[in-house]
């Protein structure tokens, strides 16, 4: 069982973080992180949607709802991380794998796990794929000519978020399927380990409204100057 406690935390974090993604359209911020800013706005959407909605209808089956909504997510971040590389061999990965993840969601989700259980392939798949892609950004900055401070890079710390939560996302789902059986039978490993997914899950999103808060104060301070 979730402990009610984290779950309205992640809640009220994940709002704020999209509430600080909307001024980037005010700041004049570059496509990516406004690109973001939406993905924000529709993961508040389908949380709402899946913790309010469906259960005020007796509706608790949201399989289909976050097996939809992953196909998004991940798609969205790799698209974020296309337009963040430069360096044109890694941005080509980014690239491939925006054209054969879809296909990769669409084979697994309708013919091997048909929206009755959690696409764990796609999770495994999704998570891998991000840790690369921000493994890929941090040598993008290491190799980079000019050094820029961290505290002016919004992006730093918005993947770095990424990475603390994909990195437990991973192994949590790609052992899923195997464990399941242990994790049914012992409930308290089972929320344990649940409790603190929301737990990075809430840290990824609260250094994701640090990252749109510190682009915005540098914004507005070399503005003002």
């Amino acid at each position: 069982m979730i402990v009610p406690l984290i779950d309205y935390t992640y809640l009220v974090v994940l709002v704020i973080a999209f509430l600080c993604s909307l001024m980037s359209f005010r700041a004049g911020l570059p496509f990516h992180l406004k690109l973001l800013a939406l993905l924000l706005g529709l993961t508040v959407a389908v949380e709402m949607f899946a913790r309010f909605c469906l259960p005020f209808f007796h509706l608790n089956y949201n399989t289909p709802v976050y097996s939809c909504f992953a196909l998004v997510e991940f798609w969205v971040y790799g698209y974020f991380f296309y337009l963040l590389i430069r360096i044109k061999i890694l941005r080509r990965i980014v690239f491939v794998f925006l054209w054969i993840f879809p296909i990769f969601w669409l084979v697994t989700t309708l013919y091997l796990f048909k929206f009755q259980k959690w696409n764990t392939y796609v999770t495994v798949a999704g998570s891998f794929c991000i840790i690369l892609f921000v493994l890929m950004y941090f040598y993008q900055l290491i190799a980079a000519k000019e050094v820029q401070p961290i505290r002016r890079l919004p992006e730093f710390w918005i993947v770095t978020g990424m990475l603390m939560f994909y990195l437990w996302e991973l192994p949590f789902f790609g052992t899923l399927n195997f464990f399941m059986g242990y994790y049914t039978t012992h409930a308290a490993v089972n929320n344990g380990l649940l409790n603190a997914r929301l737990i990075l899950d809430t840290l990824m999103y609260a250094f994701i409204s640090y990252g749109y808060l510190c682009q915005i104060i540098n914004t507005t301070k070399y503005s003002s100057s």
